[in-house]
């Protein structure tokens, strides 16, 4: 079995070959309408893109994303979540929100308004139960849980942890809330380290369940039962008394690879598989995701604009269509000696230098991605392109 996808590139010589209108016809020509009944809510999920980093999806683009939407009935909202962390840039919605304007999306260039799906804190969701032995609860975004259509608009890039950010990562990682996102990327939850705890407190006041308390000393304890898990406890502490990331992180990326699609199984579940559509941007193809705070020399040339009704089919394609094109001289690409045509240039991103510190969980990994997703019906890897 195979899915289509479609594609439009990115030459533009007249007002009717203008990135905009490809766009439009693109949207048309994939069926992505299927997806949008007159009247539905729908959720138009992008990254909003951290602080600093300006490789991110144009606003203009998904402007005619959202007006096609209108144009159908649906009555759009775009959105994202907030990250792992109440302290970090983006991790609460006051951050999502000034890191959205600084990039453009805002609600008078999109067209629609701008909504943090997971709310204040990142903590407002809903647990849907999912039959997988790996994980048996997915918490989804409030926002994208009573969305009745999504529409998945996602920056084509490389991953430290996926080795490739697509339609999968966008809605497997960025529809979750704090609580539902750290099981997938986490294998513990965070614990205190009593020989380097000095009782200073400043982790109790934190905790926004109160799962943090006092032992023998003053020292702090952490209830597992209690703890919501990727608040970021361990990020306020000024000894590094709690456990770091990357000690409490899955031993490989398969791991993290094989929890995608499960959240899938969950959206499916509550949103239904019909009602959602995927949009690959494939432009200023960078080594790193849109969480970074820094954007790198894309790896690659401008490929164009993806769409299709099957995930791993797009993200497939996408992936496929980034190691058949010639790398970029002075990029990542030729610093990692890949810039052939054919060249494997997201798994060769292990040894990109900002992606050493996850070198012990195995590098990137989008073959696991792909794989785990195909065997769990997600959709099929094999796809028949359809150039607009």
């Amino acid at each position: 079995m195979s899915s289509e996808v479609y594609l439009t590139d990115m030459v533009s010589r007249s007002a009717e070959q203008s990135i905009e209108e490809k766009i439009a016809r693109l949207f048309d020509k994939s069926n992505m309408g299927e997806a949008v009944a007159r009247g539905d809510t729908v959720a138009v999920k992008i990254h909003f893109g951290e602080f600093g980093n300006h490789r991110l999806i144009r606003p203009q683009h998904l402007r005619v994303i959202v007006q096609k939407i209108k144009e159908l009935g649906g009555k759009p909202f775009v959105t994202d979540t907030t990250g792992i962390g109440l302290t970090s840039g983006r991790g609460t919605a006051e951050g999502c929100l000034r890191a959205a304007a600084e990039h453009g999306f805002t609600a008078e260039t999109l067209g629609a308004p701008i909504i943090v799906a997971d709310g204040p804190k990142g903590l407002r969701g809903v647990k849907v139960s999912v039959e997988d032995p790996a994980m048996n609860v997915v918490e989804i975004s409030q926002a994208v849980a009573e969305s009745d259509s999504i529409i998945s608009v996602a920056h084509a890039k490389g991953h430290p942890r996926t080795g490739f950010a697509g339609a999968l990562k966008n809605i497997a990682l960025g529809c979750v809330t704090k609580c539902g996102r750290a099981p997938i990327h986490l294998a513990k939850k965070p614990w205190v380290k009593n020989e380097k705890c000095t009782a200073c407190g400043q982790c109790m006041p934190f905790c926004p369940v109160q799962a943090i308390s006092t032992e023998t000393e003053g020292k702090a304890s952490i209830d597992q039962v209690k703890c919501i898990w990727g608040c970021g406890c361990w990020l306020v502490c000024p000894e590094k008394a709690i456990s770091q990331w990357l000690e409490m992180h899955h031993p490989s990326n398969s791991d993290l690879c094989r929890r995608i699609p499960i959240v899938f199984k969950a959206m499916h579940k509550l949103v239904g598989k019909e009602k959602i559509g995927y949009i690959n941007m494939a432009y200023d193809v960078t080594p790193h995701c849109d969480c970074a705070p820094y954007g790198d020399t894309p790896i690659v040339p401008d490929i164009g604009i993806l769409a299709s009704r099957d995930p791993v089919a797009i993200d497939k394609c996408t992936i496929d269509m980034i190691n058949a094109s010639p790398g970029i001289p002075g990029s990542t690409a030729e610093e990692l000696g890949v810039l052939g045509r054919g060249d494997d240039k997201l798994t060769a991103l292990k040894d990109y230098k900002p992606f050493e510190m996850f070198k012990q969980q195995g590098g990137p990994d989008w073959k696991s991605m792909i794989k785990y997703s195909v065997e769990n019906n997600i959709g099929f890897e094999q796809y028949r392109l359809v150039k607009i």
